[in-house]
């Protein structure tokens, strides 16, 4: 079986400065007003049944609720608006594959684009350039030294 998909927002925050209120009222209030707080959090309908203790929790906990609704609402709506920009209005259609010839355009564009190109070369240290002559100019006298005759 297939699970639905959830609407609105699936979380809200509690805030530990809400612990204090919590403690302050007897447990079959806050009991109540917790699960009034859930019942709004999916229903968006007010408590009609609590005492006047558990209504102050739950008008406590429920700007969080708010909250976290407003912000499931801006996410959707961004999702969307960057979709219908990415992707055309909602009626439009959807956007088919490259062909064969336009996807050898694009590779030729890149190609231009993105030349490859050799890394730039460091120049040698002095120290190892003058080992390098010292020692072409040894094998020369070595070679020299060689061809002479004695």
């Amino acid at each position: 079986m297939a699970k639905k998909k959830q609407e609105g927002a699936v979380w809200f925050r509690m805030f530990r400065n809400i612990r204090n209120v919590v403690d302050a009222v007897p447990d079959e209030s806050a009991g109540a007003a917790l699960k009034a707080v859930f019942a709004y959090f999916d229903t968006g309908e007010l408590p009609t049944n609590l005492d006047a203790l558990g209504y102050a929790l739950f008008l406590t906990i429920k700007p969080a609720v708010d909250e976290s609704n407003e912000d499931y609402e801006k996410t959707v709506t961004a999702g969307r608006r960057g979709s219908q920009k990415r992707w055309g209005g909602e009626d439009s259609p959807p956007i088919a594959p490259l062909t064969e010839e336009e996807t050898e355009t694009k590779k030729e564009i890149d190609k231009n684009i993105y030349q490859e190109t050799d890394p730039p070369r460091r120049s040698l240290p002095k120290a190892l350039v003058a080992e390098m002559d010292f020692n072409e100019r040894r094998e020369r006298a070595i070679e020299k030294l060689r061809n002479y005759i004695a």
